[in-house]
């Protein structure tokens, strides 16, 4: 195998973003509302990463994770309180990692390989919903591309930013992410990739093949210790 660094995405890779909607919950009342409000909120979060950064007008996290919560409430109809709305920005530094996550974490780095993270929010926010989620300890890097870069995936400054904090070869690093558009910056940048597709969504066909796609980090972590062992 010929990776010495794994640079991991975090939000939807590593732990469950979607898992905000039991927080929701007591608030709006039901749970197929805080299924959709938590569904809604990401989506919106999403799409203003990409054009704020297209439009270099940088909104850091947790500001933007919040405009975009008071979008959803929006769409949806709902008034929540200022206390309410603090309340559930709060729990959004704890967040449950999948639970094939630890036990993948710790099968790579008995491979020897260095594991960091390389993802849109703050560097607080990473170090919390990290230790929350138990995994933190796997990690030889926590790296905020939202504040270091002052850009949001799938900038290039990001990825340029992975290289330089993987501290080895382009080749010798694989950027692994649940996200096909993430996967797109990271191959344009002509980054090996992984792409751990829980959702089994299909690729856009646009030309980007992963080097791997898998279902889960656990199957990724399996197919590296094959090839470990293969070599």
């Amino acid at each position: 195998m010929k990776y010495k660094v794994l640079l991991f995405d975090s939000w939807g890779t590593l732990v469950d973003n979607y898992s905000i909607s039991e927080v929701l919950e007591p608030y709006v009342g039901e749970s197929n509302l805080s299924n959709e409000i938590s569904r809604d909120w990401r989506f919106q979060q999403k799409w203003a990463m990409f054009y704020v950064t297209l439009s270099d007008r940088f909104v850091p996290h947790p500001g933007l994770t919040e405009a975009a919560l008071r979008w959803a409430l929006d769409y949806h109809h709902v008034k929540l309180s200022e206390k309410a709305i603090a309340d559930v920005m709060s729990q959004y530094h704890k967040l449950r990692a999948y639970p094939d996550v630890p036990g993948a974490l710790r099968k790579l780095k008995s491979l020897g390989l260095k594991l960091k993270i390389v993802a849109n929010p703050t560097r607080q926010m990473l170090l919390d919903h990290t230790e929350y989620a138990g995994i933190q300890e796997y990690f030889d890097d926590i790296i905020s591309s939202g504040e270091e870069a002052r850009a949001f995936k799938p900038s290039p400054k990001v990825f340029s930013l992975g290289v330089r904090k993987a501290g080895c070869k382009k080749s010798e690093v694989l950027w692994v992410t649940g996200h096909f558009w993430e996967i797109t910056g990271a191959d344009t940048a002509g980054l090996d990739t992984a792409w751990t597709n829980r959702a089994r969504h299909p690729a856009l066909p646009i030309g980007v093949t992963p080097t791997y796609t898998v279902p889960n980090l656990a199957a990724l972590a399996n197919a590296l210790a094959r090839e470990r062992r293969a070599a």
